[in-house]
This record gives C-alpha cells, sequence and structure tokens, in this order.
C-alpha cells in the first residue's frame, strides 16, 4: 500500500508539475502575442498617418484640376506627384507561427481566447489585396511627369525614415516647396491640365486609398480587440 500510495502520489506532482510549467509556457506566450499586436498597432497606425498625407496631396491636386481653392502649379505639380505615393506595410506574426507550428496554441486553455487569436491571424494584413492595392494612377503620373520634378519632389520632401515596430518605415512631409525654374513648372501644370484622363486616373486613387484606410482601420480595431482579450484573461 506504501509504494502504490508513494507511486500515486508521484505521478500526481508529477502531472501538476507539468501543468504548471504549461500555464507558464502559455502565459509566455501570451505576453509575446501581446507584444506583436503591438506592433501591428505601430505599423498599422504608421499606415493611416501616411494615407492622411497622400490624400490631402491628392485633394490638392483635385482641386487644381477643378479649379478651386486656388492651387499654384508648383502645389498642383507636387500633389499630383505625391498623389502616388506608396507605403511598405508588414505584420508581425513570429509568436503565433511558432505556437501553430510546434503546437503550443493547445497550451491556452481558453477555448474563447484560442478562437479569438485563431479569427485575428486567420488573415494577414500584410498582404490583404484591399490594404496593398496600387492603382494605375501611379505608373500613370511618374510616366508623365519630368524626372527633374520627379527627382526634385523626392529630394525635397519624399519619404523619412523613422523607426516603425523596431524596424524602419517612413512618413511623408506635410508640406513641400521646391527649388527649380518657374516655367519647367508651370509647362508641367499645363501638360497635366491638358490630359483627359488625369482627374478620372487621380479620383480613382483616391477612392483605392480610402478603401485601404477603412481596412487598416479595422485591422487596427480587430488587433486591439485581441490585446484586451488576452489581457482580461491574464490572472
Amino acid at each position: 500500500m506504501i509504494v502504490v500510495i508513494g507511486v500515486f502520489i508521484g505521478i500526481q506532482v508529477s502531472n501538476w508539475n507539468e501543468q504548471l510549467a504549461g500555464e507558464k509556457q502559455a502565459s509566455v506566450l501570451l505576453k509575446r502575442l501581446q507584444a506583436d499586436l503591438k506592433y501591428d498597432q505601430e505599423v498599422l497606425n504608421a499606415e493611416l498617418a501616411y494615407q492622411t498625407v497622400v490624400r490631402k496631396y491628392a485633394m490638392r491636386a483635385v482641386d487644381a484640376l477643378n479649379d478651386e481653392n486656388a492651387v499654384s502649379d508648383e502645389q498642383f505639380v507636387i500633389g499630383a506627384y505625391q498623389a502616388s505615393q506608396v507605403n511598405g506595410i508588414w505584420s508581425n506574426r513570429a509568436t503565433y507561427n511558432e505556437m501553430q507550428s510546434t503546437g503550443q496554441v493547445n497550451l491556452i486553455k481558453s477555448d474563447s481566447l484560442k478562437s479569438k487569436i485563431f479569427a485575428y491571424y486567420s488573415e494577414d494584413f500584410a498582404t490583404n489585396k484591399f490594404i496593398t492595392q496600387v492603382a494605375p494612377y501611379r505608373e500613370y503620373i511618374r510616366g508623365l511627369m519630368p524626372i527633374a520634378i520627379q527627382d526634385a519632389i523626392k529630394q525635397a520632401c519624399g519619404d523619412v525614415v523613422i523607426e516603425v515596430a523596431n524596424i524602419f518605415g517612413a512618413k511623408l512631409p506635410e508640406t513641400c516647396q521646391l527649388d527649380l525654374a518657374q516655367e519647367l513648372i508651370s509647362e508641367t501644370a499645363a501638360m497635366l491640365r491638358s490630359e483627359p484622363d488625369m482627374l478620372n486616373k487621380l479620383q480613382y486613387q483616391i477612392a483605392v486609398y480610402d478603401t485601404q484606410v477603412t481596412n487598416v482601420k479595422n485591422f487596427l480595431g480587430e488587433s486591439l480587440k485581441l490585446e484586451h482579450a488576452i489581457l482580461v484573461s491574464q490572472p
């Protein structure tokens, strides 16, 4: 009886230790997931800030084409170019991928929380077509605009490198002034105004950006909800 009881107690202690180790590892994984979600939020917020500036430039060019708000030729040309800017976006899935490949996702005992995790990571926003789509306007305007002006805009007010989610990202300056001959700027502005498809292509570009922004906001909201669910699940 003593031997049997001793074996039984030994098994129970071993199971208890294993359970504690599993709970500890689950807690570590959930904390890492929270960190990944914070990085996702940084990336998504940086994208929203970038898109906000791009849209302002685009609307300035639309105003110029519609003869509204007295937009100068220089600001029209700058706006027309900056409206074609795109920014890279990436997701942070390292912890989730590790949990899936090793089976450690099963250490999370809450079925509700696991369902929320699976749902969030079922779609990678970095490859979502409604976020990554590049409208034809980018190729169109960069084929039309003189290289001298493109180079001047990139040098004066191109992407500024910033830190986003532990790596480099970009922001776009909200204002821009060029040191170019007025004649070149005026000729370029006149050429752009003479393009019959310019306004349509630019408006479609804005529509594509608006769709991207809506989807970025949706993913940002889901990231915040999952972060909250993980937070309240912790003792």
